[in-house]
């Protein structure tokens, strides 16, 4: 007797599969790598300069890409299927609000004044806060507070990096 109710596998595969855009990714951070530490200098008169291991640690990743979307040429693995876009947004609107604000930001007529982390790290908490779905405003703002609280110990006074507390109150 023959069943034809047979359940196969074989899903519709896009070309965007997981594995391939994994290589990619990888490929394509390893040359804004390159292309950002292209002007440190290899080396120096007096030894090892300092765009030597940025090179060859963006050499290795973009080799490691291109390795992984060689493998991926037979099998892309699943599918990258639905992009949860409304969860991404606030998530990349975060790191631009903290890269903006932490030290300041010009360009042209729009100046935004450096605020310091005892602004930016709540501030972009807060709205990357905003992805979950789960998530509660009260708890957030606690989280947030309490967080940028240990940011600024750990960086500013327990690391010494001169990140900006908040020059807008108490000068830096």
């Amino acid at each position: 007797m023959q069943d034809n109710n047979i359940a196969t596998d074989a899903e519709p595969r896009s070309g965007l599969g997981k594995e391939r855009v994994a290589g990619l990714v990888l490929v394509v951070f390893g040359a804004i790598a390159l292309w950002a530490g292209a002007e440190l200098p290899f080396m120096t008169s007096s030894g090892v300069g300092s765009g030597l291991l940025p090179r060859i640690l963006a050499l290795l990743i973009i080799v490691l890409g291109a390795l992984q979307l060689l493998l991926s040429w037979k099998n892309p693995g699943e599918s990258t299927g639905h992009w949860a876009i409304k969860e991404m947004v606030p998530v990349v609107l975060a790191v631009i609000a903290f890269a903006v604000t932490i030290r300041g930001y010009h360009l042209g007529p729009v100046t935004i004044p450096a605020l310091g982390l005892a602004v930016a790290t709540p501030l972009s908490i807060i709205v990357s806060g905003l992805a979950a779905k789960d998530t509660k405003p009260l708890e957030l703002i606690v989280f947030a507070v309490v967080l940028s609280a240990i940011c600024i110990g750990l960086f500013r006074y327990a690391l010494g990096l001169s990140l900006p507390v908040a020059p807008w109150l108490i000068g830096y």
